[in-house]
């Protein structure tokens, strides 16, 4: 289920299976503000309602470095509110862009500190399989 979209940059959906949001990335043209509002307005409110237990984010068809502004914003909010909510697992699923992933790996450096599993799976589908399984 869709919960909020930016065209051509983001989709944000649920996936009432695997309790989990699923962040889909195309570009990381974004400013704070969108950022803000996506994930931390209606991804988050959806995924407390809901039970949400773990984010993915699939950076798969992603081109670009997400903007510094953006980063901050991931490292000082974004996983301290995931664990308010109980997101116990961030699932990350790379790009083919090495510049796309430095920037991958640069937030999820911010993952471990907040008390969260950082998890890296290689496609949507497998992740959620796994995410099926560790319940």
């Amino acid at each position: 289920m869709i919960v909020h979209e930016i065209p051509g940059v983001l989709v944000v959906e649920w996936n009432e299976e695997a309790k989990t949001m699923v962040d889909t990335w195309s570009n990381y043209t974004i400013t704070a503000a969108q950022f803000r509002d996506a994930v931390l307005g209606k991804g988050v409110a959806w995924a407390r309602v809901h039970g949400g237990r773990a984010w993915i984010v699939d950076s798969s068809k992603t081109k670009g470095a997400m903007p510094a502004e953006v980063q901050k914003l991931i490292e000082t909010e974004v996983f301290k509110t995931f664990k308010s909510i109980g997101v116990k697992y961030f699932v990350t699923i790379k790009s083919g862009s090495a510049i796309t992933n430095m920037s991958i790996s640069s937030y999820s450096a911010h993952v471990g500190p907040a008390g969260i599993q950082l998890v890296e799976i290689p496609d949507k589908d497998k992740a959620i399989a796994w995410l099926k399984e560790h319940r």
